[in-house]
């Protein structure tokens, strides 16, 4: 068979650069350095303090609407029919679409994200974080199509929600996948944890299970996993949790390919902070081959039966460009699915080598930024862990006015995403009215900052020291 152009790219490929970093971005000549973040204490105290916390009709609540994130591998795709723009905000009510050979994502706030196939509609529906910045409640209605559904573990009686066509499946730290057919048919996997499908009568599936659901929901045929040579979601599944072995699991990055026939070759790049970089490659059956360059030019290659696991020791920071070609595979090619990931320590510390971008923010640097600033009586902190999120806690008693506020940040790619999850004003919960009003100055719950670079990757860990810690990572 004679060798065929490449295909499209495949989908978890970075958007392009934003704009040039300008003097006081993240990390950089802001005179207190702690860049972006401070920058936004000063935001909620103008809008909030400034502003006269008594405008504010006081509203207490358990927890607050807030906004997703698009993430787009490959267009064409659409929200509410309109060309979609990489880390647009999604809000309740939003409809997102992929064409023929369009490939997305809808991105929570706490790192769960919803994978969408070509051909896909999805709906988001509701979308609560608690005040700690956790999910409260989440949930998207599945039109047609083909989707991937990844929950980071739910705490506090948390749920999360994906709706067919006549069936809804409910998780709780969970991978599975639902495939809604044009005439309405439905069909559920489960890969890791469980799920409770309910249609006219509910079933619980756990890991390795599958059922079908007719278009009235009626729930047949619960079975083990019968996967469809055709479909990726397995592979990225079993590629994502093998790289994780070993590796700091915020690094972790997945990029799923279309089906790939004899000859036809695909390229998927990663920006890695530095270490020992593990990639998975993974695929059906047949013969299939990964070749990766390292930034310094070192080539790395393996072929062989699935799934291919190929270490790269002592790897320098940089740009990993992995060419995957099919070798002997069936007629009708074969999709597949590539993991890196890499061991990257919690210890602060920059990396901008041009390409790639890592920009760290521990409690000990805003310790030590806010005592140069002399701001006394001002906690500003990252609390808590988290492979695909991070949270700042700030707090006040400036003049004695006790102000605090959290807000969550993840990975709106390209941008950095931010979701204002709660704020007090002398112990007085008026949350829905900042976001209210910074929604009214054109904001959605702060939604995206720019950051100079594209954001790929945000997690938050704890140092060798007990520090809790902020990660960006990205490329420009």
């Amino acid at each position: 068979m004679a060798v065929q152009p490449p295909p499209p790219p495949p989908v978890q490929e970075a958007a392009p650069p934003s704009a040039p970093p300008k003097s006081g971005c993240f990390g950089r000549g802001c005179g207190c350095g702690c860049g972006s973040f401070l920058l936004i204490v000063v935001l909620i105290v103008l809008l909030v303090a400034g502003g006269g916390y008594w405008f504010f009709v006081v509203q207490a609540s358990a927890a607050v609407n807030a906004s997703a994130a698009l993430v787009v591998f490959n267009q064409p795709v659409t929200v509410d029919g309109n060309p979609a723009i990489p880390g647009q905000a999604l809000s309740a009510g939003n409809t997102v679409a992929t064409q023929t050979g369009g490939h997305a994502a809808i991105q929570f706030p706490d790192g769960s994200l919803v994978r969408m196939l070509p051909g896909t509609t999805v709906a988001l529906t509701a979308l609560q974080l608690q005040k700690n910045g956790n999910l409260q409640s989440a949930s998207v209605l599945q039109k047609v199509g083909r989707t991937f559904t990844d929950v980071q573990h739910l705490v506090g009686g948390a749920s999360f929600k994906v709706g067919g066509h006549s069936v809804s499946a409910q998780v709780r730290g969970t991978q599975f996948e639902v495939l809604v057919r044009p005439d309405g048919t439905n069909r559920i996997w489960v890969f890791v944890g469980t799920v409770t499908v309910s249609g006219t009568t509910s079933v619980k599936l756990t890991a390795g299970h599958e059922i079908d659901a007719d278009a009235n929901g009626q729930l047949s045929n619960l079975r083990s996993n019968q996967f469809d040579t055709q479909d990726p979601f397995p592979m990225t599944s079993e590629c994502a949790n093998a790289a994780t072995s070993g590796t700091t699991s915020g690094t972790l990055q997945t990029s799923t390919g279309d089906s790939l026939t004899n000859g036809q070759s695909a390229e998927s790049d990663y920006y890695s902070p530095g270490g020992n970089l593990t990639l998975v490659f993974c695929y059906p059956g047949s013969l299939m081959k990964v070749v990766v360059t390292d930034p310094a030019g070192i080539v790395y290659s393996r072929q062989g039966p699935p799934p291919i696991r190929l270490p790269i020791p002592n790897g320098p920071p940089g740009l990993y460009k992995a060419v995957v070609t099919a070798l002997s595979v069936a007629a009708a090619g074969e999709p597949y699915s590539i993991a890196f990931a890499t061991d990257a320590a919690c210890t602060p510390g920059n990396v901008d080598n041009g390409t790639t971008v890592r920009e760290t923010l521990s409690n000990s640097q805003i310790a030590s930024a806010l005592a140069q600033a002399g701001s006394a009586g001002v906690t500003l902190q990252v609390q808590g862990t988290s492979p695909t999120s991070a949270r700042i806690v700030y707090y006040s008693d400036l003049g004695g006015l006790p102000l605090s506020w959290t807000i969550a940040f993840y990975a709106a790619t390209p941008n950095l995403g931010a979701v204002i999850t709660q704020v007090t004003v002398r112990g007085i919960n008026v949350t829905t009215q900042v976001i209210s009003r910074l929604t009214s100055f054109g904001g959605n719950s702060i939604s995206s900052i720019p950051s100079g670079f594209t954001v790929d990757r945000v997690y938050s860990c704890n140092t060798a020291t007990g520090d809790d810690m902020m990660v960006i990572e990205g490329h420009r």
